[in-house]
């Protein structure tokens, strides 16, 4: 007969024995983001911050792979060599088409704005000052223009063409590094740059700012992308990976001077003022610039999935992928809405407005 004591005793190792069943387990998370992008600061952040430690599972590791481009981290994610991994609007939607090879979802977007932070257009300095954004506009056609094919800038100038806003000779295209390195050597009129590099341009005296999308409706967007199997089995770190996204976002709209030390020590070619300036300057109307910067969206809201719409088109159009709407399996918002509730938080996070640049301190 069971004495008291050993009653208590069992039961106490059935509670450890389901509680060690039940705690999530470490992970060893490779993870890729972009420094060189503004939209992708949010994991420059968490890398800083190590916001990741506070939300994995004890024991897990992260490895932070920067890359300039998304192709590289599609191809990564594809291969399993990367688990999760926050990139621009186009490559974003490239990579839930590639479902054959592996299924990768998107799950969060961290950054939304009108246009204000990849479809910059930038001239030469030397181009003429003009009076009105109409007139800007003007002379930019009949003229060459440069820009990184497959892009967010890329479909951003396709659909800007398409309304009517300018008619450019021909589009070159051109890597984003070899558009900043011909400004540099006077080589070119116009092209469309994201954030930070039309920023540095525009800082170091190469360019102008002429026009972001906002005047075209022409948006642009971030996602977090998770491979499907990793979410699968590892809900508690997709979950948990998001909260720190979250917490990164809140820091960027609250400590922009901090944000900006932070990148600068980042980014090789980038200073405190550039970095700041890229993420929270105010873009003039005279540019057509929007009040806000940027916004904290998170969730796939209309606006989010008419971007999409449009931007699976735009890559069926130029035959980067083989169906020109969006996989039934793009989406999977299950380890945002478990962060969210968890967190007690609500989306939009919230958003930066431009500030004058006597801001920076």
């Amino acid at each position: 007969m069971q004495t008291q004591f050993t009653k208590w005793l069992a039961a106490a190792l059935l509670l450890a024995s389901a509680g060690i069943a039940g705690a999530a387990e470490p992970v060893n998370i490779t993870y890729g983001y972009h420094p060189y992008w503004t939209g992708g600061w949010n994991g420059v952040i968490i890398k800083s911050k190590e916001l990741w430690k506070k939300y994995l599972p004890p024991g897990s590791t992260v490895r932070f792979e920067p890359h300039l481009t998304g192709p590289p981290m599609i191809n990564a994610m594809l291969a399993d060599r990367m688990q999760i991994g926050t990139m621009g609007d186009m490559p974003s939607l490239v990579a839930t088409t590639k479902g054959a090879i592996g299924d990768i979802r998107l799950v969060s977007v961290p950054m939304y704005s009108r246009g204000q932070n990849c479809p910059k257009i930038v001239v030469r300095k030397d181009a003429p000052e003009f009076k009105t954004h109409a007139d800007a506009m003007k002379w930019l056609s009949g003229k060459p223009f440069a820009v990184h094919r497959g892009t967010c800038a890329n479909a951003s100038v396709e659909a800007m063409i398409a309304k009517d806003a300018f008619k450019p000779s021909e589009l070159v295209y051109t890597p984003i590094e070899v558009i900043a390195s011909n400004f540099e050597a006077k080589k070119l009129d116009a092209a469309m740059m994201w954030e930070p590099h039309a920023r540095r341009m525009v800082e170091a005296g190469f360019a102008r700012y002429v026009s972001t999308g906002a005047p075209y409706n022409v948006p642009d967007a971030d996602f977090t992308l998770m491979r499907q199997d990793f979410i699968d089995k590892h809900p508690e770190a997709a979950a948990g990976w998001i909260k720190a996204e979250i917490e990164a976002v809140r820091f960027m709209i609250d400590n922009p001077r901090e944000t900006a030390k932070i990148l600068a020590q980042e980014m090789t070619g980038y200073n405190e003022q550039t970095a700041w300036s890229a993420l929270y300057e105010v873009n003039p109307p005279l540019i057509g610039g929007d009040p806000v910067n940027y916004v904290g969206k998170m969730v796939f809201d209309a606006e989010v999935l008419d971007l999409m719409k449009r931007g699976y088109a735009f890559l069926y159009q130029i035959k980067a992928i083989d169906r020109g709407d969006m996989p039934p399996t793009a989406i999977n918002d299950g380890p945002l809405k478990r962060a969210l509730a968890e967190l007690k938080a609500k989306a939009p996070l919230g958003e930066i407005k431009g500030q004058p640049r006597s801001a920076f301190k």
